[in-house]
């Protein structure tokens, strides 16, 4: 079955009841049957076709969360046109970066709202002073345009977007064989099927948010509520009680969404709450500092929250989605020595520990059980290459030992029995007499000397031409913590700490306000831009210490 087949089978077996829900400011809720959702995307499907003309097309949507992205979504996939899903420009993005994905990606037009559209305009311009394709509001009348011959992307739905810690993010097109077998092993490993309540948050052009929390459940027949980012980052209890209200059984994020519920949603605020529905509380996209699962256990366990349910995961736009992780089990405590002992692991059942290899980063060799190495990753979810990038995508994708192909994550972590742990990027390291730390070791413990320090929130590195064993630090406040006078006795109880855990000198701390730091539009902190960027930072501050 093809996935336009798949997708409307959906929607056609669920057209009398609610199939998604967007949610919005003030109790704001709209429940759309899977026939109002197909008459909704055949209307958007309709009209694209009176003003590009016959397709497929390449149609790139720069939209905010909620029923435009979503009919869109769905418009594209009914009438097998590619979708390339980014966030709306934002001022700190690079100004060529939107025209950098539109031409990459050879997009008919750009889609967004009357409200944006003048900025996406603006941002598209080349030399010539023209757009360098057309940008068409979904919710104004439009005149038609005539669309620029594109090769076109046969056989592709999706094209995913990785973070962006480089300057531009690297295009992932994905096809419908892979984003089966992904939605097929979230079935299997999950349990997700038409029963399932996801409860979403995450940002629509990100792989956990689009996969994971729109496309696998509508594959899946599962209902689905959608409720935007920007809600839960201003308040982290509406996440809560959107799983409350609407029985949630799937529902998660990355660890800072975790760390937020511990630190921003008080006990009184809790009143009513019920989260015993929640089956699947997964925990991803970044390492995961060891503990904070457990401390959302104890805290939300009193609400009906069962242990069991709360789980760290790993996957990645290049593999669709899903890699590792599972329910069911709380992964035995490392003993304090281990080196990977700063993360949860991801629970690895058979088949996932088949579609994992932990190789020597410079050799590509095998390591065994308990080395730290670089993640590889093979199976049928892998994707083939990067847009416009043969030479990167050679080194990443084209990997084959054993007559398997073997995806380069860049990740580096542990397999240790059943038990995966993602200790970080391989970029992200700090080299001491020949080891590699990974900076979230780094950081997690810096944040350990000062309840008010974040640790999702920093940055360790080494900046251009630091001496071996010589790094960086610049770390955030938590929320609600205001910046302090003095801060040079933290940073010194940081350096005596980190020295002695590794014999590093952190030849500089930076306590800094909440929001300081470069983030991806994921929210991931830009090690690499911060540390390349160091340099000039540093020396307007010597500047301002001569002034």
């Amino acid at each position: 079955m093809s996935l336009r087949a798949s997708v409307l089978a959906a929607l056609e077996a669920s057209a009398g009841r609610p199939l998604i829900t967007v949610l919005g400011r003030r109790k704001r809720a709209a429940d759309y049957s899977g026939e109002q959702l197909l008459s909704q995307a055949r209307g958007r499907a309709q009209a694209w076709a009176e003003l590009f003309g016959a397709g497929p097309h390449v149609l790139v949507a720069a939209l905010p969360a909620g029923e435009g992205f979503l009919f869109t979504l769905l418009a594209a996939l009914i009438g097998e046109h590619t979708l390339v899903p980014i966030a709306p420009p934002r001022p700190a993005d690079a100004p060529d970066q939107l025209r950098h994905i539109a031409e990459n990606c050879g997009a008919t037009a750009v889609l967004c709202t009357a409200a944006q559209r003048e900025g996406i305009v603006a941002r598209l311009r080349t030399a010539d002073g023209r757009p360098s394709c057309p940008v068409v509001a979904i919710d104004a009348p439009n005149e038609p345009v005539v669309a620029v011959a594109r090769s076109g992307l046969p056989g592709i739905p999706i094209i995913q977007h990785t973070s962006g810690s480089t300057r531009h993010p690297k295009a992932v097109p994905i096809d419908a064989a892979q984003i089966r077998a992904n939605c097929a092993l979230i079935q299997r490993l999950w349990g997700m099927d038409e029963h399932t309540v996801m409860v979403n948050w995450l940002p629509h052009y990100h792989d956990m948010g689009l996969m994971g929390c729109i496309l696998y459940p509508l594959l899946s027949g599962a209902r689905s509520i959608q409720m935007s980012p920007f809600e839960m980052i201003r308040n982290p209890l509406s996440w809560l009680r959107a799983v409350s209200d609407y029985r949630g059984s799937f529902s998660g994020g990355p660890a800072f969404a975790f760390q937020e519920c511990l630190s921003r949603v008080g006990q009184e605020q809790c009143e009513g709450l019920d989260l015993s529905s929640w089956q699947r509380a997964f925990c991803g996209a970044e390492p995961v500092p060891a503990g904070l699962l457990e401390r959302f256990r104890q805290r939300f366990g009193r609400y009906g929250l069962a242990p069991d349910a709360v789980f760290a995961c790993y996957g990645m736009a290049e593999f669709t989605l899903f890699a590792a992780g599972e329910p069911g089990r709380q992964p035995d405590t490392p003993s304090a020595s281990a080196a990977h002992a700063a993360v949860e692991p991801c629970v690895l059942g058979e088949e996932t520990r088949r579609s994992i290899r932990i190789s020597d980063p410079d050799t590509g060799a095998a390591l065994p059980d308990g080395r730290q190495g670089e993640i590889w990753l093979s199976g049928a979810s892998t994707s083939r290459a990067y847009l416009g990038l043969p030479d990167e995508s050679a080194r990443t994708f084209d990997n084959e030992t054993e007559d398997l192909r073997w995806l380069r994550t860049g990740d580096l972590g542990v397999v240790h029995g059943d038990l995966l742990y993602v200790t970080g990027r391989r970029k992200d390291v700090v080299i001491v007499n020949g080891r590699k730390i990974a900076a979230a070791e780094i950081e997690w413990l810096a944040a350990q000397q000062d309840a008010a320090l974040n640790p999702m929130a920093a940055a360790a590195f080494m900046p251009p031409g630091a001496a071996n064993g010589h790094a960086v630090l610049c770390i955030e406040l938590r929320p609600g913590h205001a910046p302090q006078g003095d801060t040079g006795p933290v940073a010194d109880r940081i350096r005596r700490a980190v020295a002695g855990a590794w014999s590093i000198e952190l030849t500089d701390v930076h306590i800094l306000p909440r929001g300081t730091l470069a983030r991806t539009s994921s929210g991931k902190v830009r090690r690499q831009h911060i540390a390349e960027a160091y340099p000039a930072f540093a020396a307007g501050l010597a500047e301002e210490a001569v002034q």
